[in-house]
């Protein structure tokens, strides 16, 4: 199996419901409607978000969320995603962090497969998931990658699964997607082999945030859950967070309970074309 320290990559991708490595098991939330196409605007080719994390005083590192491209198969459309996370270089006593997660998501965010790149230690260790659901089945592969590039296999596995998945790269489009919507759901969720959940409400309050990047207050929806889970930089627990209240449903805040106490991320700059963040009413 991977070394204990990779199933801790699991959480910042999952900040925006937690947010953040693994998959995810599960249909859409009891009651809602699934997404179709690309009716809510979410999913856009080309769009770039950057959030910074902050640890007390201290900005420990960034994520980036990139939507590549995307192909018409058996009649869907599948998008190619990948999310970036980088430690600050001068906060490298405290974090080391560099991570690559890819990945492939249908129309209504379930995924196809997913790759992890985890140079934070010496050399770079990878995980890698494809989901066969005719076979009802996740092909799960660890191992190492050499400098040129080559893919040596340590381990496979083969978990047995019900239904359409979200790895984690996934479900942080799969909660935009429902940001927006009144729910209570719990998530069936994967580290590694081993399923643990992520319980979450969505759109308890409608709100406005002020973020560094936005020159006006910002109208948002927010969620609030818990992780079963000990995740990266030790989340563990209790999170909320806030997402633009419109069809792009962006994050732009996370905060979440730690280890040693708590981290916020918050979005930093983004490309997606006609889009700025929605401005909250005046009261």
């Amino acid at each position: 199996m991977p070394e204990q320290r990779a199933r801790y990559r699991f959480s910042i991708i999952f900040f925006c419901v937690g947010i953040i490595s693994a998959a995810a098991r599960g249909g859409s939330p009891p009651g809602t409607p699934p997404v179709r196409g690309e009716d809510p605007g979410m999913l856009q080719v080309g769009e770039e978000l950057v959030y910074s994390v902050h640890y007390s005083f201290f900005n420990i590192g960034k994520i980036r969320f990139v939507v590549s491209d995307k192909e018409e198969r058996n009649g869907r459309a599948v998008y190619r995603a990948h999310a970036y996370m980088d430690s600050n270089p001068s906060l490298s006593w405290l974090v080391d962090m560099h991570v690559r997660f890819h990945g492939e998501l249908d129309q209504d965010a379930y995924s196809y497969g997913w790759l992890s790149e985890d140079s934070s230690g010496k050399g770079v260790a990878y995980r890698k998931m494809v989901f066969d659901y005719d076979a009802k089945k996740m092909y799960y592969e660890w191992g190492n990658r050499s400098p040129a590039g080559k893919r040596k296999a340590e381990g496979y596995d083969t978990i047995a699964i019900k239904e359409h998945c979200q790895d984690g790269l996934c479900l942080f489009y799969f909660a935009r997607a429902h940001a927006r919507e009144k729910i209570k759901t719990t998530i069936p969720t994967f580290i590694d082999t081993n399923e643990v959940t992520t319980n979450i409400n969505f759109n308890i309050e409608r709100t406005n945030e002020d973020l560094d990047s936005v020159s006006y207050p910002v109208d948002v929806v927010k969620l609030e859950g818990h992780a079963n889970f000990v995740g990266i930089f030790g989340l563990t627990g209790g999170f909320e967070g806030e997402f633009t209240n419109d069809a792009a449903a962006v994050p732009v805040t996370a905060r979440m309970k730690v280890i040693l106490g708590s981290i916020r991320v918050e979005l930093e700059s983004w490309t997606r074309n006609s889009w700025a963040p929605p401005k909250a009413p005046e009261n």
